[in-house]
């Protein structure tokens, strides 16, 4: 059930509190438009999130149609497309394909600002299986951003959203959905995991967010090491799931890459490889 009280009167410091959660809950849900003001003009503020647009410098490209769900018959264009999400409160980061080390990338460009390069595709939950993707991260002195104490982890991430009974929501949860509506025209999913290389947290090891607990963090690999170099993963979604959040996932509504950086960090680079979903009747037939 959710929670109905106004957000008229919800606290203008909640309402920030609220933008800083989105940062990584916002990986799934419904196109917003920017609505526009008395003279017709489109009004688009730096503070306001939610879906820009197809991803120019992604869709259609060869990693787009590397990173396609698998399917049968050919691909259509909208299994090629590719959109860019802002994070309320931050200029979208800049993401286009690239050719790295022989290899088919998206490098992602990020300074004082964020943005999640989302593919929506519905995974209904059986068919739920493995996920492989890779990333390579130009070494930490290259970007400030690796050298100040207060930044755990090395800005990439692959996140995925999942659908479920929203009734569950708790009270505070329920609340931060309305008010991600609010600021980006979309609800918060009903849950987010997330893979991260994180500095300090072991392989394995499961972070949930310290201010809503449908963001939970697997670490797949940790240190203050492995950078300049392609390091690739296979996860199990289904067995990750299990382990963050303590039952099985629902729908799978969409996979994402996200990076950004902070203020007096300079330009932060990293490259991430084909993101690539393999369905559990795939999987079984190995």
């Amino acid at each position: 059930m959710f929670f109905t009280r106004p957000l008229c009167r919800v606290s203008p410091r909640f309402r920030i509190v609220a933008a800083a959660l989105l940062t990584l809950a916002l990986a799934a849900g419904c196109a917003t438009r920017p609505m526009p003001d008395e003279d017709g003009d489109v009004d688009e503020p730096v503070s306001r999130g939610g879906t820009l647009g197809p991803a120019e410098g992604v869709t259609g490209t060869a990693w787009a149609e590397m990173s396609a769900p698998p399917k049968a018959g050919e691909l259509k264009p909208d299994d090629l497309k590719w959109e860019i999400f802002r994070v309320p409160g931050k200029q979208p980061a800049s993401y286009s394909y690239v050719r790295h080390e022989g290899r088919d990338a998206v490098l992602a460009k990020v300074e004082a600002s964020g943005s999640i390069l989302r593919h929506r595709y519905r995974i209904e939950p059986e068919e739920i299986g493995l996920v492989r993707f890779s990333w390579n991260v130009p070494n930490a002195r290259t970007g400030a951003n690796l050298t100040l104490p207060q930044l755990d982890d090395v800005p990439v991430r692959v996140v995925l959203a999942f659908e479920g009974d929203r009734s569950r929501l708790s009270m505070k949860n329920s609340l931060l959905s309305e008010l991600s509506r609010l600021l980006t025209g979309e609800e918060m999913p009903f849950a987010t995991l997330v893979y991260s290389w994180s500095r300090i947290n072991r392989p394995g090891e499961v972070v949930v967010n310290d201010r809503t607990d449908r963001i939970r963090k697997i670490v797949v690999d940790s240190g203050d090491h492995g950078y300049n170099e392609w390091r690739s993963y296979e996860r199990d979604i289904r067995a990750d799931y299990r382990q963050a959040f303590g039952e099985d996932p629902g729908a799978l509504l969409s996979f994402a890459v996200f990076t950004e950086g902070e203020k007096n960090e300079g330009q932060l680079q990293a490259f991430y490889g084909p993101l690539k979903l393999v369905p559990a009747s795939a999987v079984a037939r190995k």
